[in-house]
């Protein structure tokens, strides 16, 4: 048992966007058209697994709206991820937030979501991420020993707590070695170029692996399922422990197994913070610099066809990509 206290971190106010698991059912169906083991179902004929009958209690389960959630960010951040999200297949919605202690009522998620995907404002992914998608829920499954065949309420299974496609850094834990390998994968950046992926140093270029979480650090992008939301609350508000980070407090309890958390990563990930050209000292609203130093042109680690930097090249149409590698 690890010990985790409440932390003003628990309810991200500061500089996050929350939208639902970016895809509706329907939408993953579609993405994994080539497949004909996806049995995808809006309407699952049974409800029994614990992780959705709690949500689903009094409500329909709401598992197609896409809602948005964002702190007090400059217009053109907002412009930014709006426009990334349109382009490449799917919708936000903001609402302002503010400190854990501040919220107000009416800037709290709807009740009674089955899902929800949290992810800071200056996320940025690949222009393919919806072909990215299908191979990371199948990970899921296998890992989690659900068939393809298999209706769930989501594409990933019903058995998951926390999915983690958007950090800066994972290891592959200690008590289980269990990988899912997704071969040739042309949206994977050179290995050269991310030489701190240990899981990866004796595989193949191209490759991406989906894992049980070891201990990721950062937030960019997170999936937390009702069930999840319920074990974040109990070990990090309920609980007494040390005042932590909320990516070290996730991290924690998702390595050492509290209450049977049961959380997923890919790595390379999915999601990665975009840095703007202009002032570096820019990129943190929490390390703050002074330095005077100027970035010539955006960039986005580890993200070979940014959505951020190829938005022009989608609106017109033009297939002359700004490919970072």
């Amino acid at each position: 048992m690890i010990g985790l206290k409440a932390s003003p971190y628990l309810i991200i106010g500061c500089a996050l966007a929350t939208i639902l698991l970016l895809v509706s059912l329907r939408k993953h169906a579609a993405a994994a058209s080539t497949s004909s083991n996806w049995a995808f179902s809006n309407q699952p004929t049974s409800t029994k697994n614990s992780n959705f009958q709690s949500a689903s209690a009094r409500k329909r389960i709401d598992t197609t709206s896409e809602v948005g959630r964002a702190s007090n960010a400059t217009l053109g951040t907002r412009d930014a991820i709006v426009l990334s999200a349109s382009l490449t297949g799917f919708e936000v919605e903001f609402f302002d937030a503010v400190r854990g202690d501040q919220v107000l009522d009416k800037t709290r998620p709807p009740n009674n979501l089955a899902t929800a995907f949290i992810m800071e404002d200056d996320a940025d992914w690949d222009i393919r991420l919806l072909s990215q998608l299908p191979e990371f829920a199948k990970g899921v499954r296998s890992l989690s020993g659900i068939p393809l065949s298999k209706t769930q309420h989501s594409p990933y299974g019903d058995d998951w707590d926390i999915l983690w496609p958007g950090h800066c850094g994972d290891v592959l834990p200690k008590d289980d070695d269990r990988l899912y390998i997704i071969k040739n994968e042309k949206t994977v950046a050179p290995k050269a170029h991310q030489p701190w992926l240990k899981g990866l140093k004796d595989l193949p270029e191209n490759t991406r692996i989906v894992h049980k979480a070891g201990a990721q650090m950062c937030t960019f992008g997170y999936a937390v399922s009702y069930r999840g939301a319920q074990k974040i609350l109990m070990a990090l508000a309920i609980k007494a422990g040390e005042n932590l980070a909320i990516d070290n407090g996730m991290a924690y309890f998702c390595r050492d197994g509290f209450l049977d958390m049961k959380c997923y990563s890919v790595e390379p990930q999915l999601f990665q913070h975009h840095r703007l050209a202009g002032l570096v000292r820019k990129d943190s609203d929490i390390n703050i610099g002074t330095s005077d130093a100027v970035r010539q042109k955006g960039v986005t680690d580890f993200i070979v066809l940014s959505a951020r930097l190829n938005m022009e090249q989608m609106i017109t149409g033009s297939e002359t990509y700004v490919t970072q590698w």
